[in-house]
């Protein structure tokens, strides 16, 4: 009883915002107010949670205050990535169905305003398991590097021989929240590659044009074709891991090509580190045509993650790339 007192006084209310879209604020609004423990410091549209919005609209919530953010069910359910943004910022993220909406699986149900409302924390990984994540890439980097030396300098010798022009490639990708970095592998390809690549785009297999792959890709050197097929190629990619660009395990980093052709739910994949390896390199690599089946790979390793999962993945890529299984 006192504490509602002091709640209907102003006492003890929580700065908050809102979220929704027009035909939903009201609703939203009204069911908040009927707690007495909340000041609406601002009611924001959908269209401030796109990316070209995002930055501005966390910035103004850490301004003002706000140790917790409603949002509407409709407003974030083609979003859900951005619980991770709310989460990072240290925010509390409400997902209110003010409409007849079905629950989120495995999100805590309570209650706001005698309807049901969301609560969820998804797996992130930040604080101490990127921490023990990237001790492990570090060690298992520096092994690889020092067991496979041999291995280095037999692959730069035969690229020497094979073809003219440097024994590395480096390439722009896109890694953690969004940042470019510069890729190492050993050049498979002739040098001006990258020029002829729009040429082919008429030849590309995968089904939404996201990524690139071709079957009989023309520009794959004859030492290429087999450090592609035992992905090999990728090997230089453990300098990349020692730097802290990337991790032995995690999705894919692509090149600036396939971002520019990304929808807003594709970009929950730049929220952790890229890696060597990863789910979609053990289940199918290049036989995967949709980049749908990518995105739902990458999600399950996220949201899954564990150290082991991480050993199972690099044991489950030996036998993938000695099969040569999905490469070209």
């Amino acid at each position: 009883m006192a504490t509602r007192l002091l709640r209907q006084k102003g006492v003890i209310n929580y700065p908050v915002f809102v979220v929704a879209d027009a035909v939903d604020k009201e609703r939203a609004v009204e069911l908040i107010n009927r707690e007495n423990r909340y000041i609406i410091q601002g009611v924001l549209s959908a269209r401030s949670l796109d990316r070209s919005e995002r930055a501005a609209t966390f910035a103004r919530f850490k301004r003002m205050g706000a140790t917790e953010v409603f949002v509407t069910w409709h407003a974030i359910k083609q979003r859900l990535f951005l619980a991770w943004h709310f989460q990072n910022s240290g925010i509390t993220l409400r997902v209110i169905p003010v409409r007849d909406e079905p629950l989120f699986k495995g999100a805590d149900l309570w209650v706001i305003g005698g309807l049901p409302s969301l609560s969820f924390n998804p797996a992130v990984l930040t604080g101490i398991d990127f921490k023990i994540k990237q001790i492990f890439d570090f060690i298992g980097a520096l092994i690889i590097l020092i067991i496979a030396s041999p291995i280095y300098l037999a692959i730069m010798l035969l690229i020497r021989l094979d073809s003219p022009g440097p024994v590395f490639y480096r390439q722009t990708r896109i890694g953690l929240h969004g940042r470019p970095f510069k890729v190492w592998k050993f050049r498979s390809m002739v040098t001006n590659a990258d020029q002829l690549q729009q040429s082919l785009e008429s030849a590309n297999k995968t089904q939404d044009g996201i990524l690139f792959k071709m079957a009989a890709d023309p520009r794959i050197t004859k030492v290429g074709k087999w450090l592609r097929d035992y992905s090999l190629d990728e090997l230089p990619q453990v300098f990349n891991v020692l730097r802290g660009e990337m991790s032995l395990v995690g999705p894919r980093p692509l090149p600036i090509r396939d971002v520019e052709r990304f929808s807003e739910h594709h970009f929950i994949r730049h929220e952790v580190l890229p890696g060597i390896t990863g789910l979609w390199q053990v289940s199918g690599r290049s036989d995967i045509e949709d980049f749908e089946d990518v995105l739902r790979l990458d999600l399950s390793y996220i949201e899954n993650w564990s150290l082991w999962l991480d050993i199972s993945i690099l044991l489950k890529t030996v036998g993938v790339v000695l099969k040569k299984s999905g490469a070209y």
